[in-house]
């Protein structure tokens, strides 16, 4: 028999169980086999750390339920950014800014962009800035600094060269 025989026999034996779990848990109908296929795919990339404690649909089902919970943050925090985002008019629409802002926005990584934008446009304080990215509050502080830092270097003029003597 091939391992992906194995996988796939694997996979049928366990997921009703996995399931099941996700169902009571309450997860959404449309998103459980979704989770169960995320905690198949955790499961083999994890299996060289599994102790062999315990039974193996145990294992899978304490992946599901951290899967499931992870899920469930990431959802509460996008809502909670759109809500925020909806009830909030920005201070300047995107289309309200010179082409150079746009460039030098374009030139950030995008999560550097989220936070310029969300505390310098759209003037978010940082702990939700930090509760929508799903970091702390202190590290939404720095990377905003370290992303204004990086724009303000990209803004600096060239140094000048140097003069023979007078």
């Amino acid at each position: 028999m091939a391992a992906g025989d194995d996988l796939e026999a694997w996979y049928q034996a366990e997921a009703p169980a996995v399931r099941r779990l996700l169902r009571a848990l309450g997860a959404d109908p449309w998103l459980i086999d979704d989770l169960t296929q995320e905690t198949f795919v955790e499961a083999l990339v994890g299996l060289a750390g599994y102790r062999g404690t315990g039974s193996v649909r145990a294992w899978l089902c304490g992946i599901a339920l951290r899967r499931f919970q992870r899920d469930r943050v990431r959802r509460a925090r996008q809502a909670f950014a759109l809500e925020r985002s909806a009830r909030r008019s920005p201070a300047v629409a995107a289309s309200d800014l010179p082409g150079d802002a746009i460039r030098l926005l374009a030139g950030l990584e995008p999560g550097d962009r989220a936070v310029v934008w969300l505390r310098t446009v759209e003037d978010w304080p940082y702990a939700d800035i930090a509760l929508a990215l799903g970091v702390t509050e202190n590290a939404a502080r720095v990377r905003h600094f370290r992303a204004i830092t990086r724009l303000r270097r990209s803004l600096a003029p060239p140094p000048l060269p140097p003069t023979n003597g007078s």
